[in-house]
């Protein structure tokens, strides 16, 4: 149950960000939006850890795997992704996106030598299958011929490197930790990582004091990093990188409900059955993990 609990907040909650950071863009350029959201969050959890005695000491390997989570977690996949926005629309994105959880198979393999379960690959080509439904005239219109091809690059490269960051995440270095100071300290490298990223690109250090500007922050923070990416962290270690890569494809749906209700989507007959195809893939993940003794000892 309560890995169930787990899925279904991360859902939820990163599915409801995707509105949330329409409130971000404007007059911070990206770059340092990106900068705030986790610095904000690293400092936060950073706080509740000393509040709660937490500690931990990494030494130089686990310094390394917060490193590599840090910066490919929470910092160059959504510097990759929100470039990939500027050429493509958001079903597309949300396309490309959701090829997480194949890629979340294959790296799972070469990395960590984890088998590769047909169900389990059966389950993720049909959500993704599914959201390309859902998304049908999005992708009828994508074009080789114009720029749209730049951002599914980014779009791919972004995913790629959230992949691999799951990966490193899922390393039985990084699972020796505590997972609360283990995610700070990521979240720490993150912020360096994105500040260097931000100075870089020459974009002016500004701030939007507004209401929706910084609640939209302090939600993506909070709820959209601290709770989300430690839960994410958590359901990592309980049933392995491959089936919670499935996120990425359940997720959008919880960003087309909003847009069903606040801006008008329209449901057709192949969205529907896009709808239905993932919900066949998730039911397929969640009876393979219940069922499969193996499949647990290899997520453990």
């Amino acid at each position: 149950m309560a890995v169930i609990l787990a899925f279904v907040a991360c859902v939820l909650i990163w599915g409801s960000t995707w509105y949330g950071i329409e409130f971000q863009l404007g007059v911070v350029p990206k770059e340092w939006s990106v900068v705030y959201r986790f610095a904000l969050a690293a400092f936060l959890l950073q706080g509740w850890c000393w509040i709660k005695g937490m500690r931990a000491s990494f030494g130089k390997r686990g310094h390394i795997a917060a490193a590599g989570t840090g910066t490919m977690l929470f910092g160059l996949n959504y510097l990759l992704v929100y470039a990939g926005t500027e050429y493509l629309t958001s079903g597309l994105v949300a396309v490309a996106f959701s090829m997480l959880s194949l890629m979340n198979i294959l790296s799972a393999r070469v990395f960590l030598k984890v088998p590769i379960h047909l169900p389990v690959l059966a389950a993720a080509a049909l959500g993704v299958t599914g959201l390309a439904l859902v998304f049908g005239h999005e992708v009828a219109n994508f074009s080789l011929a114009d720029q749209t091809m730049i951002g599914l690059a980014f779009c791919i490269g972004g995913t790629t490197v959230a992949s691999f960051g799951n990966t490193v995440a899922a390393s039985e270095t990084a699972k020796s930790f505590p997972i609360l100071p283990f995610t700070a300290l990521g979240l720490f490298y993150s912020t360096g990582f994105n500040t260097a990223v931000a100075l870089a690109s020459g974009q002016p250090i500004l701030f939007d004091p507004s209401a929706p500007y910084v609640i939209s922050l302090i939600f993506l923070a909070v709820l959209g990093t601290v709770v989300a990416f430690t839960v994410y962290l958590w359901l990592i270690a309980q049933i392995g990188v491959a089936r919670a890569g499935y996120i990425a494809v359940v997720m959008p749906l919880v960003a087309l409900t909003i847009s069903t209700i606040y801006e008008g989507f329209t449901w057709s007959t192949a969205s529907l059955v896009g709808l239905l195809l993932i919900i066949v893939g998730n039911a397929m993940m969640v009876r393979f993990k219940a069922g499969n003794p193996a499949a647990r000892a290899a997520a453990e």
